[in-house]
């Protein structure tokens, strides 16, 4: 017998409610006690008590026997191993972000998006001692990252209004984008087939990316590039920006994808400042000084 809809929405607030004790968990906080989830969730403790029961019954979560602290449990890497399997991203992405930061200098990464932000799914930093650093447990905002600027531009129209309806505005620098600003941003970047952010999330930090489609044209991960804000200037500017391109078309291909007609390569303008992907030339990754 079906539920009636009052069952199911208490249902649904449940499962919402396991979905942000298990996005609790980082490398960085990989374990809690009861008190402090319930402290960090905002829930009361007999909530958090039957929903910590059910997802460690599930396999999500484990409570060490000595200490009594919550863990992620194999249950996570079951389904982790199942997903990869049937549809292996991070394998078919990790060579190409590779091979991004190994040419460029700086920090490649590809993500992936949900309604909570974009996660890193493949990351590759360079072999020198001032990098960015990129913390692949952590959820990145759409409006304050290159990712997701570009991610939301490649989007029909619809959908990336209901994402933004879901996510935070929250200003994490003074050039973090406004709504406003991030609008006429995705304009840019359905424009230019790529999007950059400089100094949106860190201070320091300047951003570049490129969509990668599915065989419908559609957008499916975003490729990156994080970079270390001072070494940008005029001379590596551009050949920052097609390093991207190039690595997300590569991806796209990699998945038997289909770049849509208005984004299709032509030949390289050697002008300043790309204003379309057009003007990155064959999908060789120029190679630095």
């Amino acid at each position: 017998m079906d539920q009636s809809p009052s069952k199911r929405v208490q249902s649904m607030k449940t499962i919402d409610k396991a979905m942000s004790l298990l996005n609790l968990f980082t490398t960085e906080t990989p374990e809690f006690r009861l008190v402090d989830i319930a402290r960090t969730s905002g829930m009361d403790k007999v909530t958090v008590m039957r929903v910590l029961n059910s997802l460690v019954a599930g396999g999500l979560l484990e409570q060490h026997p000595e200490t009594r602290k919550y863990r992620l449990g194999t249950a996570i890497l079951r389904l982790a191993r199942i997903r990869e399997t049937s549809f292996p991203m991070i394998s078919t992405l990790q060579p190409i972000v590779d091979r991004l930061s190994e040419e460029t200098g700086e920090s490649g990464h590809a993500s992936l998006a949900s309604d909570a932000g974009l996660t890193t799914i493949a990351l590759c930093e360079p072999n020198r001692s001032t990098r960015v650093w990129i913390d692949p447990t952590q959820v990145l905002p759409f409006h304050a990252t290159a990712s997701g600027i570009v991610y939301l531009a490649h989007l029909p129209k619809s959908e990336a209004d209901a994402l933004l309806t879901r996510t935070s505005d929250k200003r994490y620098t003074a050039e973090t984008a406004t709504r406003d600003q991030l609008q006429h941003r995705m304009e840019e970047a359905r424009r230019r087939g790529y999007a950059e952010s400089i100094g949106g999330f860190e201070v320091d930090t300047a951003g570049f990316a490129a969509p990668v489609f599915d065989w419908h044209g559609k957008v499916v991960a975003t490729m990156g590039l994080a970079c270390v804000r001072s070494r940008l200037d005029t001379a590596n500017h551009d050949r920052l920006i097609c390093a991207v391109v190039h690595a997300a078309n590569a991806a796209t291909r990699a998945f038997g994808g289909k770049i849509p007609d208005t984004l299709n390569v032509a030949g390289f303008s050697g002008g300043q400042n790309p204003r379309s992907i057009a003007d990155c030339g064959s999908d060789t990754i120029a190679k630095g000084d």
